[in-house]
């Protein structure tokens, strides 16, 4: 979902030595406010893909065909919203715990739509995942690899739905483009490209995990890691225990700051992150110890910042400004969902002492 319009994330002014592999330019431009003369180089805009696009680039693992036409996608619409509320509110009973015992006591961090005796359907904020429970092994995930443009009918609590059948994963739902049209937290627009399509996705293909690292294929190139390496950024940590696997963490004052601004106590998960949209390198090797983060830069081409930019990377950060007025004293503005404001960090005997002021929104 779209929350709010500026994209640039954290950045600092820095007094101590930068690492020889930094581009001092860069640095220069990426991490800090500056003050130029002359006209600016504009912002990259961008660009809403066609239909013809979407179509193109829809994801190679999934098979559709098109059923004959049934319903109006306006009424399955309506008919999701419904399910999706009463999904809900079947997660907070007992019934709920009881029915996916097997799952839920070891992957709680997911949300279980349905099951049968070795596997359960199930999601997060990345989307449809498929969990596998044999026997004594642990419960494994495996991410299913579905984009925004492929729009799944919520008929999971249906007595005959069946999800898994010859070895392929089968939904049923339409390819639709999805419009945000608003920076607040509404509903999209859809329009229809293909409706009333069944989607399938071999299981071969969804459990592939060439690397052996504990996450599969598809999920890694969701999300930008190497799908061939255990560790993407060859900093000595598996990607499943890295909880920065993206970039290797560098020990340094301003590295320092960014951990005391954003690492703060989350529940651990292995299957969510904290996304980060930021040019900056100080920010993005930083070496968390509460919560992990996957760090992007406005640049790249990458399926979760490209598909849902904005439901992900919610908390957005502008670069840093030196405080003319306190010494070692640097300001950040930030903006989420619930608001906008402030952070001051000021370094004090070799510290970070970090303040932040929060200006409420009322109504849209």
């Amino acid at each position: 979902m779209k929350f709010l319009n500026f994209l640039f994330l954290v950045a600092i002014i820095s007094c101590d030595k930068k690492p020889e592999t930094f581009n001092q330019k860069s640095i220069e431009e990426n991490c800090f406010q500056i003050v130029k003369v002359g006209k600016e180089t504009p912002k990259k805009q961008y660009v809403e893909p066609s239909k013809e696009d979407i179509l193109q680039n829809f994801p190679k693992h999934i098979h559709f065909v098109t059923n004959e036409h049934k319903n109006s996608f306006e009424n399955v619409l309506k008919h999701n919203e419904i399910e999706i509320k009463k999904q809900q509110e079947y997660l907070k009973t007992n019934e709920y715990k009881i029915y996916f015992k097997k799952f839920y006591e070891e992957l709680p961090e997911f949300e279980y739509l349905a099951r049968n005796r070795e596997f359960a359907l199930a999601k997060n904020k990345y989307g449809l995942w498929l969990i596998e429970k044999t026997g004594n092994q642990k419960a494994k995930p495996y991410f299913l690899g579905l984009t925004q443009n492929a729009f799944v009918n919520y008929d999971f609590n249906a007595p005959n739905f069946t999800f898994l059948s010859e070895n392929a994963v089968h939904l049923s739902g339409s390819i639709v483009k999805v419009t945000r049209l608003s920076s607040f937290p509404i509903l999209p627009k859809y329009e229809v490209i293909k409706d009333d399509v069944e989607f399938s996705i071999q299981l071969a293909e969804v459990k592939k995990d060439s690397d052996q690292d504990g996450y599969n294929d598809l999920f890694e190139q969701f999300i930008g890691l190497n799908p061939t390496l255990k560790d993407s950024d060859d900093d000595g940590l598996n990607d499943f225990e890295d909880a920065n696997p993206r970039y290797a963490s560098v020990s340094s004052k301003f590295s320092a700051m960014y951990e005391a601004i954003v690492d703060e106590t989350s529940p651990k998960t292995h299957y969510s992150f904290t996304e980060v949209l930021t040019d900056c390198d100080y920010f993005n090797q930083i070496n968390p110890k509460n919560r992990k983060f996957l760090f992007y830069n406005t640049e790249e081409e990458i399926p979760i910042k490209e598909d849902v930019l904005d439901h992900f990377f919610s908390v957005k950060y502008s670069k840093i400004s030196e405080n003319k007025f306190y010494p070692n004293t640097y300001d950040i503005d930030y903006a989420d969902q619930k608001g906008s404001g402030n952070i001051s960090a000021e370094f004090i005997n070799g510290k970070w002492k970090i303040s932040k002021k929060t200006n409420l929104y009322f109504g849209v």
